[in-house]
């Protein structure tokens, strides 16, 4: 027996035999470097699944806040819309105020057309009667037949409070337009006017507003007036 186990060992080695011995190392190897990789790749698997972890938590949060952008965008649209709107009736507000505002100063204007502004008068000189006293002053200081049936209608101080010196002009409503523009061109055409020692000056009696446009002109009319040249206001305000 020990004889033929011998001789067996001593076979020669065949081609089937060396295919074989191949494949069996071929596994062994193979299952090594399978295990060595396993291990070896292990922790890198574990990172990658945290990465893949926080790379879906992070997507579902980045989509959260572009459903909340979209929402945002979505309210700052209507916003925009609703601004677009009220700027819109603002404006046409502003426009109809303005207009208003023309109206409400030209009916102001149109109001005082018969006005004049008498300064320098005392306070107190006209008496209980101011537009008694003013038809009196005007029919003695003008001279003018025409003037002769001047009718008032009122006569009064303005509104502001009474100074600590100088006086309140007299604001003097004419009945007759025509009567109020012979006394305006009687002042314009005379100098140095005064009543009893006071000296006094007769203008119309604009709106403030209208005054003020009016004042626009002050430095121009001064400089035509130094070159001599003929000038004069337009009504309400537009110089010729």
């Amino acid at each position: 027996m020990a004889t033929s186990a011998s001789e067996a060992s001593e076979q020669p080695l065949t081609l089937v035999m060396l295919v074989g011995e191949l494949e069996k190392l071929r596994k062994d190897v193979t299952g090594e470097l399978t295990a060595s990789m396993n291990t070896a790749l292990a922790p890198i698997q574990a990172s990658l699944q945290k990465i893949t972890d926080t790379v879906a938590t992070h997507t579902v949060t980045i989509t959260g806040m572009e459903m909340a952008l979209s929402a945002h965008s979505d309210g700052i649209t209507t916003l925009e819309r609703e601004v677009a709107v009220l700027k819109s009736k603002l404006e046409s507000s502003n426009q109809v105020n303005d207009r208003l505002q023309l109206a409400v100063e030209d009916l102001v204007s149109r109001s005082k057309q018969q006005n004049l502004r008498v300064i320098g008068i005392p306070e107190g000189m006209e008496g209980d009667d101011a537009r008694l006293f003013m038809t009196t002053l005007f029919k003695k200081m003008v001279g003018d037949p025409q003037l002769d049936t001047l009718e008032l209608d009122r006569a009064h101080r303005s509104l502001a409070p009474k100074p600590p010196q100088g006086s309140r002009p007299l604001i003097v409503r004419f009945h007759k337009y025509a009567q109020k523009e012979r006394v305006l061109l009687w002042a314009r055409k005379s100098r140095d006017v005064s009543y009893q020692g006071h000296p006094i000056r007769i203008f119309e009696d604009f709106s403030a507003t209208l005054a003020k446009k009016r004042a626009a002109f002050n430095k121009v009319k001064s400089q035509l007036y130094k070159e001599g040249i003929r000038f004069g206001l337009l009504y309400p305000a537009r110089s010729f």
